[in-house]
């Protein structure tokens, strides 16, 4: 850090002063302190950090802007994510389509993201995280039943056992809508690119990234 009174960068550590460093400049002498730094951080901070991450950041990378360390970036998406109310979907929706993307959590461990969207209006209806078998799929299906007219997939057999033949189409060709979306995931979000320095250590994470930025994307993101 720069000495207040000549400007330069040349200093040694010269003991501490109210729990602070205090500073010795080698040039004109002057002894001086650092002025204490929160990492709370204001409201605009955190969402400047929010917006930052939602469009492909990591946290060392939003650190080094900001000016605070990965870990205290981690703590602010955490609460954002960890605040985020589930998307709304009253409305009956006349085509839903539903699709499966991997990513790595841990130790390059698989986990498998079931998305659904809205067809016609172009937004997020859900999504869950899991395995790629059944149990996993029917939970999602649970939030969608009440909304679902058309249900489009692809051949993935899981399907056939919760959605219900007469709604249900498989067909890669009408796809073509959330595999658009799943490809928002791999670009804005950092740890879900294929070629990557970043990964999930926790499923919870992941989790709150995919529905921060599905947040986003539906116009439906509140900062608190």
């Amino acid at each position: 850090m720069d000495c207040p009174k000549c400007g330069k960068q040349a200093n040694c550590k010269d003991g501490r002063a109210n729990g602070r460093q205090r500073y010795l400049c080698k040039d004109c002498n002057h002894r001086y302190t650092v002025a204490q730094r929160s990492t709370a951080g204001d409201g605009a901070v955190k969402r400047q950090a929010l917006e930052l991450y939602l469009e492909g950041l990591g946290f060392r990378s939003i650190g080094r802007m900001l000016g605070f360390s990965n870990v205290t970036i981690l703590n602010w998406i955490r609460a954002f994510g960890e605040q985020l109310e589930g998307i709304k979907n009253d409305s009956p929706v006349q085509v839903v389509e539903i699709d499966e993307m991997h990513s790595y959590v841990g130790s390059k461990k698989y986990c498998w993201i079931w998305i659904a969207v809205d067809r016609h209006g172009k937004r997020f209806l859900g999504c869950v995280l899991g395995t790629r078998g059944v149990a996993t799929g029917e939970r999602l299906w649970q939030a969608l039943a009440p909304i679902a007219g058309e249900v489009m997939t692809d051949y993935w057999q899981p399907y056939e056992s919760f959605v219900p033949a007469g709604q249900h189409t498989q067909s890669k060709a009408e796809t073509f809508t959330v595999e658009g979306y799943n490809s928002l995931f791999r670009h804005f979000l950092a740890r879900l690119r294929r070629k990557s320095k970043c990964y999930s250590k926790r499923q919870k994470m992941l989790g709150y990234s995919v529905r921060l930025l599905m947040a986003k994307r539906n116009n439906e993101l509140i900062y608190s």
